[in-house]
């Protein structure tokens, strides 16, 4: 948890003193693009209605967000009378902290050494898109409760994982790579006949979070399909990578390309490209248990497969990130002190301007 905290406070202090330079005020960065949505569906709740364009495309809106992280907010808000922002940004700095002892629990089960376990915590935490766990996004509630899902379904306590596999279904509708994670390792699991009944009672509460997030949204608009609805505003229906092949084929043909925001095409090619070799280099490591692969797999399926804004799919794969890491982490242990906190301390300054850039400046939602 310290090597978390460190490095993103490094990053969040950066963060914001380029906000102030720029002439913005705290609040103004905290209400940006996802974390505006989060914090308004505390204060004020869900809309009782879909809104549509003249086109017949619904309208953006917050019931695309999911429940559990706005509860929390205002939970916080109203035990600690907090600013909701304020508590937004308490709530995502303690998951983020619960979410980095797990990553280090995480490493250290699947046998790799202390030193690696505080590497892959330190490469998570100053990231390019780790300013998702800084600020009101669910990234940091999503992250906690996967990698703790992860850490119980590999030590087989298959109730724990299934529980919190669960609660991140209230959180982010990603929690579908998790959710198939878990049925299949139950599955297997009751193929072979261990553990007796409780691999089946995972396969039945491992979806119920994100079947009660979508049918509780829909309520709210008086349809089973509201989520569906509303989330066609941003484009996310499944089209089997087509819409990510048309954006990383005018990356590649240097279209559409203005100015500063540029970096972000690179991050993205680099993103989809890397992950998908580093899901092969995590397949043919026998060290690595196989629900593992299987995870990262099934989030690169659903990054590539899912077009909506390019700019987010960093962002998406950031709770996933610790797994690719184990690739990185156990050499990066063995080198000298002074090189690894020189390659957190910048890459935690790095983060911290970089999320300037996303949340301030570039055009398009991170």
């Amino acid at each position: 948890m310290a090597v978390h905290l460190t490095l993103a406070a490094v990053g969040f202090t950066v963060l914001l003193l380029i906000n102030h330079h720029l002439g913005h005020g705290v609040r103004y960065v905290l209400y940006r693009w996802d974390s505006g949505n989060y914090l308004r569906v505390a204060e004020r709740g869900y809309p009782g209605a879909i809104a549509y364009r003249p086109s017949g495309m619904p309208d953006y809106s917050r019931l695309a967000f999911f429940p559990l992280v706005p509860a929390l907010i205002r939970s916080v808000h109203l035990a600690t009378t907090l600013p909701y922002a304020y508590a937004g940004v308490l709530v995502s700095w303690c998951a983020a902290a619960v979410a980095a002892a797990g990553v280090y629990t995480l490493v250290r089960a699947v046998g790799a050494s202390r030193g690696a376990g505080y590497a892959c915590v330190a490469l998570w935490s100053c990231s390019p898109y780790a300013f998702a766990l800084w600020v009101p996004y669910s990234e940091a509630v999503f992250s906690a409760l996967l990698v703790w899902s992860v850490v119980a379904l590999l030590a087989g306590r298959w109730l724990t994982a299934a529980l919190l596999c669960t609660l991140a279904g209230t959180v982010r509708p990603t929690a579908v790579v998790l959710i198939a994670t878990v049925l299949a390792a139950a599955g297997w699991a009751v193929l072979q006949r261990r553990d007796g009944w409780r691999p089946w009672v995972a396969l039945l509460l491992a979806p119920v979070g994100l079947a009660g997030s979508w049918l509780f949204l829909g309520s709210r608009v008086g349809r089973w399909d509201g989520w569906f609805e509303a989330e066609r505003a941003w484009g996310q229906s499944f089209d089997f990578g087509v819409g990510t092949w048309q954006v990383l084929r005018d990356i590649l043909a240097f279209r559409h390309l203005h100015g500063i925001d540029d970096v972000r095409h690179a991050v993205v090619l680099a993103l989809v490209l890397l992950t998908a070799v580093g899901v092969l280099a995590l397949a043919l490591d026998r060290s690595v248990p196989w629900p593992l692969v299987v995870l990262v797999a099934g989030a690169w399926v659903l990054m590539v497969g899912t077009p909506g804004s390019p700019f987010s799919k960093p962002r998406f794969m950031l709770p996933f990130l610790p797994v690719l890491l184990l690739l990185v982490a156990r050499p990066l242990a063995r080198a000298p002190l002074v090189v690894r906190v020189c390659l957190y301390g910048g890459g935690a300054v790095v983060s911290g301007w970089y999320a300037a850039g996303l949340l301030v400046l570039f055009v398009g939602s991170p």
